[in-house]
């Protein structure tokens, strides 16, 4: 074929050529993967082994949580390689189990604590590692914390260590736990944004950052005193684990421009001294410190250690020996934002987590339930859905527990109104009894960029819900009589479940948030105590001495089930580019436009996601993402 002379032919031709050579690579890229896969499905995953001396590594690297986001098997697989946007998650369970069973292990001789790229996480989920660390020493064995820097969340758990480790440029951040939030009305009124604000509740703080430019005073009250609650309990354990007086800490931070001062600006110092860390160490310095410790591995670079998660998967037979067959407990993890319809894993879906409940309600060989709530609510419909699904599985004869993990407020709370308990960490954030509506419309918006609504109905009603159009009171009055009768039903609910008059629980409802422990004291909550504690709960109403427990998840498909086998397997993995799980080699990007563009990301979320069909949602805005110890 001969070439093009014209200077558009040449264009054409090139452009031809370049669409070519990208359809090539795009293929042989396609090629490449499924060979890929073919192969290490042949080869197999060799066996991981754990050799006697190692120390379990813990190099938590990501966001605690009760239930991972789903991700694309396929982007899970090539992240490492490709440096895909995967979320960054650990499975809470995971790192409970390892250490606990490190613990009996004969071959694990230590823990090696390396929390230096955890984020934000739940305190409670911070306790329950703790408790896991404190039942591990005292089988014995050392704990190693290191850290280029400590946040107070990674402090926290270093703080349980035998030894602290800190960089000798690092420093312990130290300052207090808060609650602050982004106002909008300002911006939304030059916007020409009209943001109609339904609910019942003085405490409904949730659609605040809509109608007002600051926190009001009941918002202020409430979150002070759960904020307090927690802080409380954070300096507690944490001067417990450094044996020192408990108002150590308050007046170290409060005080801290002086504490500075007289080491002349040096943190570092500053934490050695005030007994905040034990030892002060380069990251080379570190290695060959803890070589000293635990011994060396085969190349004698590095410390003798085993990732947990590959401990995990090498103690996987043993940890299926530890399971009876005698009976099994159902457990379902309720995480995320409730909405309508099915959501995915890290979300909660009315519809599909109604499927899973189904599911335990219909097995004769699940003998009782264990839901798993780590949920600031959302959807008031599909709140219900669940709570009714819930139902029917007691009136079937099924006991029903609830777990709350760092949050499980408003909807979360009204999903778990039907358990025949409901245990709660003593620094859950529950309550948030209340509802709300939020209904925005840009007519003001419209008219200053020139656009216009206009139109005829058959009704009143007819196009009152069309965003170009103000909201006539004949909507409003709706909107606000379903918002004080499912506010109505909210208290219905918990005063049946709980025993309590209507006025007992309007009393300590109104949108009103708690935590654990006075949710407890308020009778909202039964016992105080982790998931193990509602598993064991679940276990004595089914009647069951000897019990396995069963997690209930939606099923992969075949191919994603392949992906997923494929992620794990350490043939195929090692042939991808891999990140070192040694000593860290680089500070996490932690900044504050990062904090508030997730804040503001989050709060536009609350206006364009939501999709109860009524507009009506039992929702907690401020106990999610405000608050990362």
């Amino acid at each position: 074929m001969n070439k093009p002379t014209s200077t558009p032919g040449k264009f054409l031709h090139g452009l031809a050529s370049i669409y070519r050579g990208f359809r090539a690579i795009v293929l042989n890229g396609l090629f490449l993967v499924a060979l890929l896969i073919v192969v290490a499905s042949l080869i197999g995953q060799p066996p991981v082994t754990v050799q006697n001396g190692s120390a379990l590594l813990l190099d938590l690297n990501g966001v605690l949580v009760d239930q991972r986001t789903y991700v694309d098997p396929l982007s899970t697989l090539m992240a490492d390689s490709l440096d895909a946007d995967v979320p960054r998650e650990i499975l809470l369970q995971d790192v409970l189990d390892a250490i606990d069973y490190a613990a009996k292990d004969p071959a694990i001789s230590s823990i090696v604590l390396i929390p230096h790229d955890l984020a934000g996480s739940g305190f409670s989920k911070l306790q329950d590692i703790a408790a896991a660390l404190i039942r591990f020493r005292d089988s014995g064995k050392k704990v190693y914390a290191y850290g280029d820097n400590y946040s107070q969340g990674q402090y926290y758990l270093a703080a349980h260590a035998d030894e602290v480790i800190l960089n000798n440029m690092g420093s312990v951040s130290l300052e207090g736990f808060s609650s602050y939030q982004y106002y909008y009305r300002e911006a939304l009124d030059k916007l020409g944004i009209n943001v109609h604000i339904f609910r019942v509740g003085e405490y409904k703080s949730a659609v605040e950052p809509f109608e007002r430019n600051d926190m009001s005073a009941q918002a202020r009250e409430a979150n002070s005193d759960w904020l307090g609650d927690l802080w409380q309990l954070y300096l507690a354990d944490i001067s417990a684990a450094r044996a020192v007086e408990p108002g150590f800490f308050h007046a170290l931070i409060n005080n801290l421009d002086r504490e500075l001062a007289d080491f002349t600006g040096d943190a570092t110092a500053l934490a050695l001294n005030r007994n905040l860390v034990d030892t002060v160490l380069s990251r080379d310095a570190t290695i060959d410190h803890l070589i000293g410790e635990i011994g060396a591995d085969f190349t004698g670079d590095d410390f003798l250690s085993i990732d947990y998660r590959n401990y995990l998967a090498a103690r996987e037979t043993a940890f299926a020996n530890l399971q009876s067959q005698a009976g099994q407990i159902g457990i379902i993890v309720a995480s995320g934002t409730i909405y309508d319809g099915s959501r995915e894993a890290g979300e909660i879906g009315g519809d599909s987590l109604q499927r899973l409940i189904r599911k335990v309600r219909e097995d004769d060989r699940i003998s009782a339930l264990v839901l798993r709530i780590d949920s600031g609510g959302g959807s008031a419909f599909a709140s219900e859905i669940i709570r009714d699904e819930l139902a029917g599985l007691r009136r079937d004869g099924k006991p029903l527990v609830v777990s709350m993990g760092s949050v499980a407020a408003s909807g979360g709370y009204w999903i778990a109104t039907p358990a025949n308990e409901i245990w709660a960490s003593a620094s859950t954030i529950t309550g948030s009894i209340g509802i709300f509506g939020l209904y925005p419309t840009f007519a003001d918006s419209f008219s200053r960029l020139g656009l216009n609504t206009d139109g005829v109905g058959t009704t009143d009603l007819a196009g009152a819900f069309m965003v170009g159009r103000d909201l006539p009171p004949l909507a409003a009055n709706i909107l606000q009589q379903q918002l004080e009768d499912g506010y109505n039903r909210f208290i219905s609910l918990v005063a049946e479940s709980r025993n309590m008059s209507l006025e007992a629980v309007d009393e300590i409802a109104r949108g009103r948030v708690w935590s654990g422990a006075d949710a407890q004291a308020l009778g909202l909550v039964d016992h105080l105590g982790g998931l193990d504690n509602a598993i064991a709960a679940a276990a004595s109403l089914a009647g069951l001495e000897d019990y396995r427990t069963q997690l209930i998840e939606a099923p992969l498909t075949p191919g994603e089930q392949l992906l997923q086998n494929l992620a794990g397997n350490a043939t195929l993995q090692s042939w991808l580019p891999q990140q070192p799980m040694s000593l860290p080699t680089a500070l996490p990007a932690t900044s504050a436009l990062g904090r508030f563009y997730r804040r503001l990301n989050a709060d536009l979320r609350a206006l364009v996601q939501f999709n109860d069909p009524k507009g009506l949602y039992l929702h907690c805005q401020e106990c999610q993402g405000t608050f990362s110890p």
